[in-house]
């Protein structure tokens, strides 16, 4: 499931996940059901850092702001559009 929401495969997907394992961010498990399957599972660290990254949306508009660029809401779901366009195109 989260290899299809961040568009990536299992061979990209787990060195990234490892990588975060590493750094505390998460806790990887096998199902029980099926061992094909790992539930990654965010640490306290890792929920912190989620928190922090909820940020970084309004931190780029405000920067692009600051740049003298700004969108209208409407514009910003079309982009939203194009861009998934582009990585359903990518599959």
């Amino acid at each position: 499931d989260l290899g299809e929401r961040l568009y990536l495969d299992s061979g990209t997907l787990t060195p990234v996940l490892k990588k975060l394992e590493s750094f505390g961010y998460i806790e990887r498990h096998r199902s029980t059901e099926d061992e094909r399957v790992v539930i990654a599972i965010l640490t306290e660290k890792g929920q912190a850092l989620k928190e922090e990254a909820r940020q970084v949306p309004e931190q780029m508009s405000c920067h692009l702001t600051d740049q003298g660029v700004t969108f209208t809401p409407d514009e910003v779901t079309a982009l939203k559009g194009e861009l998934y366009k582009i990585l359903n195109g990518l599959k």
